[in-house]
C-alpha cells in the first residue's frame, strides 16, 4: 500500500514537548513500516498553525496529490496534529474518503467500527478545537491586563525606537534622529509623498556628512533576525534558513504609519491595543471586546514637535488643505446679513506699472451667482479675520484656558454617565426581553402541541415579535458603546485644538498659526453674520457655542458678541 505522512509543528518551542518533527517522523515510520506499507511521500510543515489547513504550504501540496492519486493511505500523528479546527478534519476526512485514500491517527487499529472511529476522532477533533479556543482566551485576557498597565503587547517595534526595561520604549541611538527628520518635515505641512521621495534621494542629518538612504522598517526588522527557523527533519538539529531581503525604498504609506503614531500613538505616548483581534468577539466572561487605550505620560518626541505634528495630521483628518499658501487661506465661515448666502474668501492680483498688487477680501455668493440680487460690497479679509479673532479669543481669556478644559472633562463625565445609564437600563431590558423570548419559543414548541392552527400562528407571531425586540435591543447596546467611543475620540481632537501652543491670535498671518486657529475657530463659533447697520458701516455677529455644546453636537449658541468695522 502506497502511504504518505504529514508532520506539523507550531513553533520551534514545541521541540521540549516532545512534539519534534523527527519524533513524529519516527512514529510515522515504525507504524508504516509495521503495516507493510511504502512510504511514497513525506509532507512537513513547520511553524504552522493547525486553525487555518489554508495557510499550510505542505497540507495543500497533500490535497493536490491525494487528487491526483498518487497514495493509498495518509498518516497523521494524531487528530490535534492534523487540524484545531474540527470543521476542516471533517471536510478533509470526507473528501479523501471520496477519493478512496483512507486517513490513520498514529495508535488507531486499521480494522475499526466506523461509527466508533468517527465518535473518537470527533471526541479528539472537539477537544483539540476547544483547547486552542481557551488559550486564545487565557492569552488576550493576559495581555489586556497587561495593556491596561500602559505596557507594551508585542508587535513590530515602531521606528525609531527600541524596548526599555519597563514595557514602554526608549529612543534608538541609529533611528530616533531619522525620526526626528522625519517629524519636522511633516511639521512644515510636507506630504507623505514628499517626504519619501526625499528619504529615497538620501539625506544629510548634519552638515557635511554624506546623503544616505536611511533603512525602512522592514530593513530593520530584517536585520534583527534575517533567518528563519527549522529543524532537520531527520537529525533534529535546528538550522537556520536565510529570508529574502525586504526593499530599501521608503513608500507613502510607511511614512503615513509612522506620522499616525504622533497623532495618537506610541509616539505621542498613547496605547492603543485590542483594536484587531482574531477570534471571538466576546471575551471568557461573554462580555464584548473593546479596544483598550492608555496615556502612559510619557511621549517620546519633544512636546514642541508632538503638537505641531498633531495639528497637521488633525487638518489633514478633518480634510483641511494643510499645504495651500496662508495667502490663500482664509479663517473664517461668513454669511451675509442681506441675503443669507455665505460669503467666501476671494483673492485678487492687480498691476500698476510693473508693480503687482494683492488682495484677499470676502465676497457674498449671492451678489456673485446672481448679479443685483445682492448690494454687500467685498471687505478685507484681513481686518476681518483680525476683528473676530479678538472677539473670540477675548472670550476665551475672559472664560480662561483652565476653565474650558474643565468644562471639557465635566461634559464628557457628564454624557459617559448618561450612556452607561443608559446602557444599563437597555441590558436589563434585554434580560426581561431573553426570558420572554424563551417563554414564548418553548410554549410554542412543546406546551401547545394540540392546539389549533390560529393559536399556532397567534404564538408564532408571538415569538417572531420577543426575537424582533430581542435584536432591536441589542442593536440599541451596540450603538450606545460605539457612542462612547465616538465621544472620546470627539473629546480627545478637542482638547488637542485648545491646547495647540500656535492658538495665539498674534501669530495669525504665519501659515501653521493660521490652521490651529481655523481649527479653534469651527470648534467654537456657531455662526458669523455679516450686517450693514448704515451705509459704509458693517457689524459681524458672532455666535459662540458653549463648549459643553460643541462637544455634545448641539446647535444653540450661548453668547452673543457685535463688533463693528468701519470701511474707509
Amino acid at each position: 500500500m502506497r502511504t504518505a505522512l504529514y508532520l506539523r509543528c507550531s513553533s520551534v518551542d514545541q521541540v521540549k514537548h516532545g512534539f519534534s518533527i523527527p519524533d513524529q517522523l519516527a512514529r510515522l515510520r515504525a507504524e508504516a513500516k509495521s503495516a507493510g506499507e511504502v512510504i511514497v511521500a513525506e509532507f512537513i510543515d513547520q511553524a504552522r498553525s493547525g486553525t487555518s489547513a489554508a495557510r499550510r504550504e505542505e497540507f495543500q501540496k497533500l490535497l493536490t496529490a491525494a487528487r491526483r492519486h498518487e497514495f493509498d493511505r495518509v498518516r497523521v500523528e494524531s487528530v490535534d496534529r492534523g487540524h484545531r479546527n474540527d470543521m476542516e478534519r471533517r471536510q478533509f476526512e470526507a473528501e479523501l474518503q471520496t477519493l478512496g485514500i483512507q486517513v490513520l491517527y498514529v495508535g488507531e487499529p486499521e480494522k475499526q467500527a466506523p461509527q466508533y472511529r468517527k465518535l473518537q476522532r470527533g471526541i479528539r477533533g472537539v477537544l483539540a478545537e476547544w483547547e486552542v479556543d481557551e488559550t486564545s482566551q487565557r492569552t488576550y485576557k493576559r495581555h489586556r491586563y497587561r495593556a491596561q498597565q500602559g505596557k507594551w503587547r508585542g508587535g513590530p517595534i515602531p521606528y525609531g525606537l527600541q524596548p526599555d526595561s519597563t514595557g514602554w520604549f526608549e529612543p534608538d541611538p541609529e533611528t530616533y534622529p531619522i525620526l526626528l527628520w522625519m517629524l519636522e518635515r511633516r511639521a512644515e505641512s510636507q506630504g507623505y509623498h514628499a517626504i519619501a521621495k526625499q528619504l529615497n534621494q538620501g539625506i544629510a542629518l548634519t552638515e557635511g556628512q554624506p546623503r544616505e538612504v536611511p533603512p525602512t522598517p522592514g530593513l530593520i526588522i530584517y536585520r534583527r533576525k534575517p533567518y528563519l527557523e527549522r529543524q532537520d527533519p531527520e537529525t533534529g538539529d535546528i538550522i537556520r534558513e536565510s529570508r529574502p531581503m525586504p526593499s530599501g525604498t521608503w513608500t507613502d504609506s510607511t511614512v503615513e504609519k509612522i506620522c499616525k503614531r504622533v497623532f495618537d500613538g506610541v509616539y505621542a505616548g498613547v496605547l492603543r491595543w485590542g483594536e484587531r483581534y482574531n477570534k471571538f468577539d466576546e471575551d471568557a466572561d461573554g462580555n464584548l471586546k473593546e479596544p483598550v487605550r492608555v496615556e502612559t505620560g510619557k511621549p517620546l518626541i519633544p512636546e514642541s514637535l508632538l503638537r505641531r505634528v498633531q495639528a497637521v495630521e488633525l487638518a489633514a483628518q478633518e480634510g483641511e488643505a494643510a499645504t495651500m499658501s496662508a495667502f490663500n487661506s482664509y479663517l473664517l465661515s461668513l454669511r451675509c446679513g442681506a441675503c443669507g448666502e455665505a460669503m467666501h474668501g476671494y483673492t485678487s492680483t492687480k498691476y500698476k506699472g510693473e508693480k503687482k498688487y494683492r488682495y484677499r477680501k470676502y465676497r457674498c455668493a449671492g451678489r456673485v451667482n446672481k448679479p443685483g440680487s445682492c448690494h454687500m460690497p467685498m471687505l478685507s479679509a484681513d481686518e476681518l479675520d483680525r476683528m473676530v479673532l479678538e472677539v473670540v479669543m477675548k472670550d476665551i481669556i475672559e472664560r480662561s484656558r483652565e476653565a474650558l478644559l474643565e468644562e471639557i472633562n465635566d461634559a464628557i463625565a457628564r454624557k459617559r454617565g448618561e450612556l452607561l445609564s443608559a446602557i444599563e437600563v437597555a441590558e436589563e431590558r434585554l434580560r426581561e426581553l431573553e426570558e420572554r423570548r424563551e417563554a414564548a419559543l418553548d410554549a410554542l414548541t412543546t406546551q401547545y402541541k394540540g392546539v389549533s392552527e390560529h393559536t399556532r400562528a397567534v404564538l408564532a407571531e408571538q415569538a417572531d415579535r420577543m426575537v424582533l425586540a430581542y435584536d432591536e435591543v441589542e442593536e440599541q447596546i451596540r450603538k450606545l458603546r460605539l457612542g462612547m467611543t465616538v465621544l472620546d475620540e470627539k473629546a480627545r481632537s478637542i482638547m488637542l485644538i485648545l491646547t495647540d501652543p500656535l492658538l495665539d491670535p498674534s501669530r495669525w498671518q504665519e501659515p501653521e498659526a493660521t490652521h490651529a486657529l481655523k481649527r479653534a475657530l469651527k470648534l467654537l463659533v456657531h455662526d458669523l453674520i455679516l450686517r450693514e447697520k448704515v451705509p459704509g458701516e458693517f457689524h459681524v455677529e458672532v455666535q459662540l457655542y458653549e463648549i459643553r455644546q460643541s462637544l455634545l453636537h448641539e446647535r444653540s449658541c450661548a453668547t452673543r458678541a457685535d463688533s463693528a468695522l468701519r470701511l474707509p
